[in-house]
């Protein structure tokens, strides 16, 4: 969740930047920037394709048999 955190206002602000670069050049609308900016920093924190962050694994807990219950202990 920390990655998360802190890859959203980097991705609002560098999408926002480039978007006015190439708004500065071309003559776009520069009102658009903050909200595509925003519009991604959304999609990347939520991630509904589990494309950046991956799916979460369940944790597992270790387990430990006694002696002998599995099969591989022999008794005397």
């Amino acid at each position: 969740m920390f990655k998360r955190l802190v890859a959203v206002p980097l991705w609002f602000v560098s999408i926002w930047l480039t978007y006015g670069l190439v708004a500065y050049f071309t003559g776009l609308p520069e009102n658009a920037g903050a909200i595509l900016g925003a519009l991604i920093a959304t999609l990347v924190f939520l991630d509904p394709t589990e494309v950046f962050w991956g799916a979460t694994q369940p944790t597992q807990v270790a387990t430990r048999t006694a002696p002998g219950l599995d099969g591989s202990h022999s008794t005397p």
